[in-house]
């Protein structure tokens, strides 16, 4: 069987990584689900994975290599695509088309400023300065800010035709990130995405201003509703502090499970703003929940969500129903703590997205009776509890 080597008498899994991952610089946001196949300490990928099979009998490791050999082949693919596509942006869409409106917003509010005012050229005098009672603009105000807006618009189309933003265009974009609170890393994809919608939006502003400066009525659009920046697993660090005046702290048992909810609905949708967060996510992922086996191999448990869901996992007993609905309430719970510090305002009619659960009829509720008086004597009658004793199969 390929990658399967005999040492020591023991049979192990080995597999050389492909030449465009093996000892290659591992890039910065790299996905938690990728550390099997990285090298932490070097910052690279692994040249190969070694791993014990827990046997010196031939025929059982070539059948214990083959859940080795389809999961690792899954981690490969994964890390293509991350070096391919990159990490995917910590700000959402709506997001970015948000902070990109504001800043449309904002150049038709300068625009209507300035000739609100004037400036007050005057270029029949030698200092180019005339009296202006500041009502207006003057003639040659019009002349000059036509020729300045124009030389904009060149400027901005030159960047949008060569999808190249500039640097006065990457300053807005810096400005308003600092102005929300936003921290990215320089290679966060969303820097990128957000060059592009401030140029697009600085396109849409000077068309604008131009039918101004023809007589046009031109309005400032709307402003979109941003959704918040508190994502899913922040909110999730304040529900296990006990952020909010009043609030009782989480048991530890039921944080920790908390934990484990947030990171596989992080692995199947991403960090999501709080906001963003529909009940359609939340009907998926309670899908994808019912799916997953009650308990899993050390192999499979570090699988990121979609790739888990490719595997064969018939052969292990599903979580039944009740357990899903306990793991939708604990997430319940955590967006109804962030629902007293008001994100949720902006919106119209929010209900709570993870009241998605199953409706258990109470003959299939798992049942939870008492032990009798006669079922504790025999139980503590025991040899496990007189002697110590337990069975060794």
């Amino acid at each position: 069987m390929e990658f399967v080597q005999r040492r020591a008498g023991r049979y192990e899994f080995r597999y050389p990584l492909p030449d465009d991952l093996a000892g290659k610089p591992v890039p910065h946001f790299c996905s938690d689900a990728l550390a099997p196949l990285v090298n932490a300490r070097a910052g690279r990928f692994k040249t190969e994975l070694v791993r014990s099979l827990q046997t010196n009998d031939g025929r059982t490791a070539d059948r214990r290599v083959l859940p080795h050999i389809a999961e690792v082949h899954g981690l490969v693919d994964l890390a293509r695509r991350f070096l391919r596509d990159g990490p995917e942006a910590s700000i959402s869409p709506d997001q970015i088309a948000a902070i990109a409106r504001d800043h449309e917003i904002h150049l038709l509010g300068v625009d209507e400023a300035i000739r609100a005012k004037g400036i007050g050229l005057d270029m029949t005098r030698e200092d180019g300065q005339g009296a202006h009672d500041g009502f207006g603009m003057t003639g040659d105000d019009l002349g000059a800010y036509r020729t300045l807006v124009a030389e904009l618009d060149r400027y901005t189309r030159q960047q949008a035709a060569q999808m190249r933003p500039g640097e006065s265009t990457s300053s807005f974009v810096n400005r308003a990130v600092e102005a929300r609170g936003f921290v990215l890393h320089p290679d966060d994809p969303a820097w990128r995405q957000l060059d592009l919608a401030f140029v697009k939006a600085q396109r849409s502003a000077l068309a604008g201003i131009r039918a101004r400066l023809d007589g046009d009525e031109v309005p400032a659009p709307e402003r979109v509703s941003e959704p918040t920046g508190m994502v899913l697993t922040t909110a999730l660090r304040l529900w296990a502090e006990a952020g909010s005046a009043g609030a009782r702290k989480p048991q530890p048992s039921s944080i920790a499970e908390a934990e484990r909810a947030a990171r596989r609905f992080v692995e199947l949708h991403g960090d999501l703003p709080i906001t963003a967060v529909t009940k359609t996510h939340a009907r998926a992922f309670r899908d994808a929940l019912v799916r997953l086996p009650k308990a899993l191999p050390a192999r499979l448990g570090r699988l990121p969500l979609p790739l888990l869901l490719q595997e064969d996992l018939g052969k292990y007993p599903r979580r039944n129903a009740q357990t899903v609905n306990k793991t939708l309430a604990l997430l319940s719970g955590v967006l109804a703590r962030a629902e007293r510090d008001g994100p949720f305002e902006a919106l119209p009619a929010w209900v709570n997205p993870f009241h998605v659960g199953f409706d258990v009829a109470p003959a299939e509720r798992d049942p939870y009776e008492p032990f009798s008086a006669a079922e504790l004597q025999r139980l503590f009658a025991s040899p496990v509890f007189e002697r110590g004793e337990r069975p060794l199969w």
